[in-house]
């Protein structure tokens, strides 16, 4: 019961909105491409998942997808609603990556406490295989909810084609700035 009243403190309650407003964001920076959006919206679930951990991160995440779900213009393109989880509609078709986010911050979150008592390199070592793993998770999620759910019915290399290939580079790219930014992030105490 202790830790629950620390975890919902007024103070953490903050800072989750914080990172809530933080990846919606980063979410509305969009850029067209195909099918799938490239968005800011993985380097803020980075960040969210490095700072604050699993339990805070998670929570985050969680948050924000209710909130887009619930209406509230949060997903790329400022849409919002559940339509963005029904497949086999234009707007459904980065549901899986959505989903995705939550477990990207909790494999983002359990490396960032397994570092706490290592030195800065290893801790950043720690996160940065934490926020790879983690991605890929997420774009596995979000892969295979865009096969199995694409009315085109693409074939797997089609889809890996589409949803993976042209993100290798700008997710590496995230991941670098965003260990940049929670390194900084991490030395001050307060968060």
């Amino acid at each position: 019961m202790t830790e629950n009243k620390r975890l919902f403190s007024v103070y953490n309650l903050v800072i989750i909105a914080i990172f809530v407003a933080l990846i919606t964001v980063c979410t509305w920076i969009t850029i067209p491409f195909g099918t799938i959006p490239f968005t800011l919206q993985t380097f803020a679930i980075f960040v969210t998942g490095g700072i604050l951990g699993a339990k805070r991160g998670t929570i985050a995440v969680i948050v924000y997808i209710l909130i887009g779900i619930i209406g509230v213009p949060v997903f790329s393109g400022f849409s919002g609603g559940i339509v963005k989880f029904i497949p086999n509609t234009e707007t459904g078709m980065t549901g899986g990556y959505i989903i995705g986010f939550v477990f990207t911050t909790i494999i983002i979150g359990i490396f960032k406490n397994l570092s706490i008592e290592r030195d800065t390199k290893t801790k950043i070592l720690y996160v940065g295989i934490g926020m790879v793993l983690g991605d890929i998770v997420c774009l596995a999620f979000g892969t295979v909810w865009f096969w199995l759910f694409n009315p085109m019915h693409l074939g797997l290399v089609a889809t890996l084609s589409a949803c993976v290939v042209p993100f290798i580079i700008p997710e590496l790219v995230k991941i670098i700035i965003a260990l940049l930014v929670v390194t900084r992030v991490n030395n001050y105490k307060y968060i």
